[in-house]
């Protein structure tokens, strides 16, 4: 299935993925694979020898997001950043559904083509959620986790002034859209005086410019109402059972006895300013749900708190990481 509105909006995603890939000033490698759900993109780099991590974005993102990632992280590991199937970027858009087992099988399969016993595994939001399955359902293939704000970790707020002001606004342009997508719009309010670098009156920090294009992209080109399953095509419209279960599956917490099943070295970081979660509630929960977690609470960041404050968050992922290699 096509998931582009238009061949024009498929090609200014590409346009805009190509750009950023190009000013990425170490050696990245293209790479494709083949799964049961479609052909796979990442983008590779590091030594092929070294340990292996697999980052996964949020919904409507894409490998590029981690340009601010792969020089760090490529210093010990062998960093694979996936395109995730159905969602904006050069894998296939055919549609996986949230509501099983089949992304577990789809990252199954993206290890067994590679030649992949075990990998660490790093996943923001939706793609940390993608992570803590995998950790559950193939635990023999996780070496350890790195979660930035996972869905389903606790229940999360949702953000409907963001829906509505924002995801919802397609009859704005790209450049209208990005504008508006600051620190302010998608995290917790502050308060203070400070203004973020970039516009929009944010109260603290800087919101990822890029990443800000990325979403705006997305709701302005990408059917990411299909690409989560909801899309009925024989009505042509969303199916409201179905999602309602999606924004089940993404805005409330996994199952105590889920949880639990997780076993591998895990590292939790939230900004402080997170718009889903109260941060230091899930700390606190987190501690005593699962055997081996590390749970850190950013300073002056948000939801994407790597993007927030990338070196910050770089170096406790890379210390991390090196503490916890089998």
């Amino acid at each position: 299935m096509n998931l582009y509105k238009s061949s024009e909006g498929f090609q200014t995603i590409m346009n805009w993925y190509n750009d950023i890939v190009a000013d990425i000033d170490i050696d990245i490698e293209s790479k494709y694979v083949e799964t049961s759900f479609g052909r796979t993109h990442m983008l590779a780099c590091g030594e092929e020898q070294a340990p292996p991590l697999f980052l996964l974005p949020g919904i409507a993102g894409c490998a590029p997001l981690w340009r601010r990632q792969f020089a760090e992280f490529s210093k010990t590991h062998r960093v694979y950043a996936l395109d995730i199937v159905g969602q904006p970027g050069k894998s296939e858009t055919n549609i996986v559904s949230f509501l099983n087992d089949d992304f577990v099988q789809w990252l199954t399969d993206v290890q067994d083509e590679l030649g992949i016993s075990k990998a660490d595994y790093l996943g923001n939001s939706v793609g940390g959620s993608l992570c803590m399955q995998m950790a559950v359902k193939q635990p023999d293939r996780v070496n350890s986790l790195v979660l930035l704000a996972p869905t389903g970790i606790a229940r999360a707020k949702f953000p409907m002034h963001l829906l509505i002001t924002k995801v919802l606004r397609k009859n704005k342009d790209t450049d209208a859209l990005e504008t508006e997508i600051t620190a302010k719009t998608v995290n917790k309010s502050t308060r203070g005086n400070a203004t973020e670098a970039g516009g929009g009156g944010g109260k603290f920090g800087t919101f990822d410019r890029q990443l800000a294009r990325a979403m705006a992209l997305a709701t302005k080109h990408y059917r990411v109402d299909k690409s989560v399953g909801v899309y009925n095509e024989s009505t042509g419209k969303v199916h409201i059972p179905t999602g309602l279960r999606v924004l089940k599956k993404f805005f409330m917490a996994e199952p105590r006895k889920v949880l639990q099943q997780i076993k591998v070295p895990t590292l939790l970081i939230f900004g402080e300013h997170e718009m889903l979660y109260k941060p230091k509630a899930i700390k606190r929960k987190a501690e005593k749900l699962l055997g081996d977690v590390q749970v850190e609470i950013v300073d002056n960041a948000g939801h994407g708190a790597i993007f927030d404050q990338p070196t910050r968050v770089n170096g406790m992922i890379s210390e991390f990481l090196n503490n916890h290699q089998s």
